[in-house]
């Protein structure tokens, strides 16, 4: 990008026909009833994991992935790092 301004790719608004191709082939080769069908089986499987497992992926599809928190320990100092070992030009070999 230069300068703040968009010197290149599609221009705003344009549709992405890749993933319109993308969505339109499968949604021929996996139909609504058939998806359906699909996310009965494996909500209601006999496995707890494959169950949770499906539970996760249709909440995040619903509603989308909750954000990740950073979790450090409250009472670590904080990371010192000494760059002064590094020197401040190169040398010639």
């Amino acid at each position: 990008m230069a300068k703040g301004k968009k010197t290149g790719g599609r221009k705003p608004g344009t549709p992405n026909k890749v993933a319109d191709s993308i969505k339109s082939l499968l949604n021929s080769l996996l139909p609504e009833d058939r998806l359906a069908k699909n996310w009965n089986y494996f909500l209601n499987h006999k496995d707890d994991a494959y169950r949770w497992k499906a539970h996760e992926l249709a909440n995040a599809y619903m509603f989308g992935k909750p954000a990740m928190p950073i979790i450090g320990a409250e009472d670590a100092p904080p990371v010192h790092i000494d760059i002064s070992a590094i020197p401040r030009k190169r040398e010639r070999a």
